[in-house]
């Protein structure tokens, strides 16, 4: 099965250069363009559902992507877990003001002030996605998120750098990124065998909710029942 990663469009704290972080960003008019051609380019990709960032840029992003390509708001997953990193004091500065690599390496222990680090973000994404792709497995996803969430599912789908092989990738807005969920490393699927899962009433999900392997399997049963 294939998964699809767009980031969410322009902000204008994106137009600006600025941290967004944890914050809540309204995508501008260029963003809204950006959207809605990213949906023209996905119309023939066969996408089946939307799992994206509960933040209003990205769900802003979503519902315009969804609306393109014909799929109604019910196709549409929040998922609290693929919030952006909090980048706490940092969140509204300008990038050029604080050292975006040292503070985006994998191998660095760089600590952003009252937010979170790398190693944070990464320890609550690639559990939660290898959970998803379990259940959503017969699915063609599309996953529309913030930055540095987008960078995690990239090494979600390619593998954790090496030592002398790291990269700070900088996705472009509603730049479409295509993985193979097949090729996801076993380092990768042996991250973590449990994480949050969407199981709320509203269909959205609750990160604070453990499942058993017993439920996933449940719940994949029923999926493919549908």
């Amino acid at each position: 099965m294939k998964a699809f990663v767009v980031l969410h469009g322009q902000t204008d704290f994106d137009a600006e250069g600025k941290i967004i972080g944890s914050g809540e960003q309204s995508l501008n008019e260029l963003g809204k363009e950006q959207a809605r051609e990213a949906a023209k380019a996905l119309q023939s990709k066969g996408i089946d559902m939307i799992l994206s960032s509960p933040q209003t840029h990205t769900m802003e992003t979503s519902d315009i992507i969804a609306e393109g390509l014909g799929l109604g708001t019910n196709k549409i997953t929040k998922g609290l877990i693929l919030k952006e990193r909090a980048f706490g004091d940092f969140e509204g500065k300008l990038k050029s003001e604080v050292d975006m690599f040292v503070l985006c390496s994998w191998f660095g222990h760089a600590v952003t002030p009252n937010g979170e680090t790398l190693k944070e973000t990464v320890g609550r994404v690639i559990p939660y996605m290898n959970n998803m792709l379990k259940i959503f497995r017969t699915k063609t996803m599309l996953l529309v998120v913030p930055e540095h969430v987008a960078r995690v599912l990239f090494w979600f789908f390619n593998g954790l750098p090496k030592p002398g092989e790291e990269r700070v990738t900088q996705p472009d807005n509603c730049a479409i990124y295509e993985f193979d969920t097949d090729d996801i490393p076993q380092e990768i699927r042996d991250f973590s065998s449990v994480a949050a899962l969407p199981v709320s009433s509203d269909g959205h999900d609750d990160p604070g909710r453990l499942l058993t392997q017993s439920e996933i399997d449940d719940l994949i049963e029923e999926i493919l029942k549908k």
